[in-house]
């Protein structure tokens, strides 16, 4: 009745386990979770479930039918050459380089000349110091990008002075709630609604499910409550008794708790703000939002240092030509008159400059290739996917995203932590659920009683009951809180639900998703490339020159 609609009776308790058992025959499972049934027709499967319930569905409902494309698995060879490749890159570049200079030491004997303290050949100090700016370059890049990106999540609080003028902070905890909320907006609403996770609550299930710790507390309360008004009549009773009485108590609190499951279903977005809740979870929280963006682009991080190495190379390549064009065919040294030739200053513009370029177009190249091309591009026979290094992963990405969102902000214990902490919150929570009990304990009352009682035991007693049975059960519910938060948990179905929407997301939204979170600030990362190579330019010109 305070649902709306006629409180249906109880049937037999064997009747009752046969209901149980058909409703799980016939329940339908909300998502594909195993290899075995990616084959199937599955991409209606989310569809389905949420006309089923017919809460509010998300943004992109309908579009979570994306099937990647499938690539041939390498030769064990050449997978064994491409897991490697970059420290085949290193090793051949590196050793090469100190193998052929060794070579052409001995080869140039006549030492007329030194290299800090090493006696050496003209010649080969001049092959020594040609030889050593790519190698320069290749350790440059890579390690201005590796700063970048630590630059970009440490430190975690600011350092410095004259906060926020003199001293750093990384990007991601400086703009924490900016960062916060792009991650959260991309998720509640779009992916997946507060209405739909609430519905999933299933008054049969719950209580199917929750029937030993629910019968526990019942019985608990019972006992608390008649051992402090009725003490020797309760010692009295045989125990048959007082397990009828349990059972009836237990059949009351199902007739009472659907219609509080159906009122918090109504009120859900009244009662708590679940993206409000991930937000504030994450600002407060510093260090987790960046272990959550460091441990999900972890590979790409490590791709951008590789490419930018190998970039940096064949750059420094370049700017190995420049410096023997720029020497060539002129002797002597840069002082006096002949300081004012172009060969004596130009290393001093051509290596700053050039390291500006490199500098800020690896870090330009590692990021687009992050999330270019789009679209897969399939070639080589089926062998090789030309496609955004980060959206290549989109499967092993949205597992994993999925995990952490349910592991560290959205999950029933970080909701009902939230509720507890949240005075306004609880005591939305509260008025409900004391309405309820207090219109279940008068349906259960008799007539005669609520107008005897008063003049017993005076006024006010059956409100003191009411109130009694409120705080015992509330005292008694969280001795259940780990069995309560696993059943919400495996109802809600949250991380199985978001792996497989992200999964199923045409490329093209999952990076129009995703890749904006960073976006806005990417030209910081650009930048610092760029300054880093000026700076380390400049110092090697003076090095070349001295």
């Amino acid at each position: 009745r305070v649902a709306g609609r006629p409180t249906p009776r109880r049937p037999p308790r064997g009747a009752m386990a046969q209901m149980r058992q058909g409703a799980k025959a016939r329940e339908v499972p909300l998502l594909p979770v195993g290899p075995s049934s990616a084959s199937s027709s599955t991409a209606s499967l989310p569809n389905d479930r949420e006309v089923q319930h017919g809460g509010s569905l998300p943004a992109l409902a309908n579009q979570f039918n994306y099937e990647p494309p499938t690539v041939r698995p390498l030769p064990p060879c050449l997978a064994w050459i491409r897991k490697r490749i970059f420290k085949i890159f290193l090793v051949t570049v590196f050793g090469g380089a100190i193998t052929f200079l060794i070579i052409m030491y001995f080869v140039l004997n006549d030492h007329d000349t030194k290299l800090l303290f090493l006696p050496c050949n003209y010649r080969w100090k001049d092959l020594f110091k040609y030889v050593t700016i790519p190698l320069v370059s290749t350790i440059f890049t890579w390690w201005h990008v590796w700063l970048g990106i630590q630059m970009c999540f440490y430190p975690v609080q600011f350092v410095g002075c004259c906060e926020p003028y003199l001293g750093w902070q990384g990007i991601v905890p400086r703009r924490a709630h900016i960062m916060a909320t792009r991650s959260c907006d991309i998720m509640i609403g779009t992916l997946i609604t507060v209405e739909e996770i609430i519905e999933r609550i299933n008054e049969e299930d719950f209580f199917s499910s929750l029937e030993r710790p629910l019968s526990e507390t019942s019985a608990a309360v019972i006992d608390n409550l008649a051992r402090r008004h009725c003490p020797d009549l309760w010692a009295r009773l045989p125990e048959v008794v007082k397990a009828e009485l349990r059972t009836k108590v237990m059949e009351q609190s199902r007739v009472m708790f659907g219609p509080v499951i159906e009122d918090l279903k109504t009120n859900i977005n009244r009662i708590i703000d679940i993206k409000q809740m991930a937000i504030d979870i994450l600002v407060e929280n510093k260090p987790l939002l960046v272990k959550m963006f460091l441990q999900i682009g972890q590979r790409e991080f490590v791709f951008i240092q590789h490419v930018s190495a190998v970039m940096g190379f064949f750059l420094g390549a370049l700017q190995m030509t420049f410096w023997i064009i720029l020497n060539h065919g002129e002797e002597g040294h840069c002082q006096g008159a002949a300081g004012h030739s172009f060969r004596c200053w130009g290393g001093f513009v051509i290596l700053p400059v050039s390291g500006l370029i490199i500098g800020y177009f690896t870090n330009w190249l590692g990021i687009t290739m992050i999330f270019r091309p789009v679209e897969p591009k399939i070639v080589c026979g089926g062998y090789v996917n030309l496609q955004g290094v980060f959206l290549k992963r989109q499967q092993q990405v949205s597992a994993e995203l999925a995990k952490m969102i349910c592991t560290h902000l959205v999950r029933a214990g970080k909701m009902l932590e939230y509720v507890v902490k949240k005075d306004d919150v609880l005591n939305k929570v509260m008025t409900i659920y004391e309405g309820h009990i207090k219109e279940a304990v008068d349906k259960s009352l008799p007539g005669s009683f609520k107008v005897l009682a008063p003049r017993i035991y005076g006024d006010g007693t059956i409100d003191k009951f009411k109130k009694d049975i409120i705080d015992e059960t509330l005292a008694e519910l969280p001795k259940h809180s780990t069995e309560i938060e696993n059943y919400m948990d495996r109802a809600f179905a949250l991380q199985e639900t978001l792996a497989y929407r992200l999964s199923r997301l045409h490329p093209a939204r999952f990076e129009g998703m995703l890749h904006p979170v960073f976006q806005e600030d990417e030209w910081m990362v650009l930048l610092l490339g760029g300054v880093l190579g000026v700076l380390v330019g400049a110092l090697q010109a003076f090095a070349l020159g001295s």
